[in-house]
């Protein structure tokens, strides 16, 4: 015996939307109540939020980014050399770079991606994230 593929995916006499009403039949209406879920005290997630676990890496993380967003706005008060404020805003942006690839990138969220070339001279990136 063969099955026939119904339209809409349903088959005959699955309860669907109310022709009159276009709502679901309520049955189906009971199934689907709100369920909170727990997540731990309100303490906890104090505790949890305000512990920060590498706090080194995270002031570096947010200096170079910083420091080259305020070095953008304010060079020209410091240096009129535009030459100068470019390289300055260049290498705190490669700075930035370094450290996430480098380390926030490891130390925060556990990710590392490095280039690999095999025998044919085909360039491979290679992604790794830390299992949670």
């Amino acid at each position: 015996r063969r099955r026939r593929a119904v339209r809409g995916g349903r088959r005959r006499g699955s309860p669907g939307p109310s022709p009159l009403t276009g709502s679901l039949p309520q049955a189906l209406v009971d199934d689907t109540e709100d369920v909170s879920l727990d997540f731990g005290t309100e303490e906890e997630l104090a505790l949890r939020k305000a512990k920060i676990r590498h706090p080194l890496a995270t002031f570096f993380h947010l200096f170079f980014r910083v420091s080259a967003i305020i070095t953008y706005l304010f060079c020209d008060w410091f240096s009129n050399s535009f030459v100068a404020c470019f390289v300055t805003i260049l290498l705190l942006l490669s700075f930035d770079f370094w450290s996430v690839k480098n380390v926030t990138g490891r130390l925060l969220v556990g990710l590392r991606w490095w280039n690999q070339i095999d025998e044919d001279g085909k360039s491979h990136w290679v992604f790794e994230a830390k299992r949670v």
